[in-house]
């Protein structure tokens, strides 16, 4: 499914070199970086898509960088991470923890992206997991990270645009940040109204939404989960124990 947008977005042809230091680290993952812009069209994503496209984009970030640092398993190491983080796209009760680490360096003991990428996604899945309305303001510079990374910086713009567009039109956000009370600590959003987004809708380019086409995509891919096996997944008793409505790992 990911190989589609690895050739859209020229990833099979990436050089095996990161233009990375430590300034660069400094840059994406201070949490006050500003870009007005981007993040005023990102912040009218609906709320779980914007989960979606935080873990797109870091599905992206792992794809780019299999090949550069080979003293990292990018499969062993992200792969149940990232298996977690869709589920948690569906609901956040899926999600054991948002504890996932952010210690990763090169063979020279250099930072690499992956310590920005994991950082930001701790913040994000944190605000996520205890309801917070403000979900969107580091998606911002998880997609400046995602766009330096990326062998052709055109064909990122121009396909993320799309993206965030089509997103944006088939899950708009229901509230407006204008709205919001910034000093209202105690504020929480109820995201169990909000339609789930299978991975399929970000990285098939033929994927049609629809309630009926999501439905069978996102059961097939809870079924396949081994929530013994990995430790950022909780099991059904611990889901429904937190609360969880319905039956765990399949979407009614």
């Amino acid at each position: 499914m990911a190989s589609n947008i690895g050739s859209i977005l020229d990833l099979e042809k990436s050089p095996d070199i990161i233009d990375w230091n430590r300034n660069h680290e400094k840059k994406f993952s201070n949490l006050l970086l500003a870009n007005d812009r981007l993040f005023d069209a990102l912040k009218r994503i609906g709320y779980k898509a914007a989960i979606g496209i935080a873990v797109m984009l870091t599905e992206l970030i792992q794809m780019r960088l299999k090949g550069v640092y080979r003293n990292i398993d990018t499969d062993q190491e992200f792969g149940p991470k990232i298996e977690s983080l869709w589920a948690a796209a569906i609901d956040p009760l899926y999600l054991k923890t948002s504890e996932f680490g952010d210690e990763y360096y090169d063979e020279n003991n250099e930072p690499t992206p992956y310590v920005s990428n994991w950082y930001l996604m701790e913040f994000i899945m944190y605000e996520y997991t205890n309801n917070s309305f403000y979900i969107h303001r580091y998606l911002k510079n998880l997609s400046m990270l995602t766009r330096h990374l990326m062998p052709n910086q055109g064909l990122f713009d121009k396909w993320f645009a799309e993206t965030v567009r089509k997103t944006t039109e088939i899950f708009p956000c229901s509230y407006d940040y204008a709205d919001l009370d910034f000093d209202d600590t105690s504020a929480r959003y109820d995201c169990s109204c909000d339609a789930p987004v299978p991975c399929e809708f970000f990285f098939s380019p033929h994927f049609e939404y629809s309630e009926d086409t999501a439905k069978p995509v996102l059961n097939a891919f809870l079924q396949s989960l081994d929530y013994n096996n990995n430790p950022w997944l909780c099991t059904p008793e611990e889901m429904l124990e937190k609360g969880f409505q319905g039956t765990p790992y399949k979407v009614g």
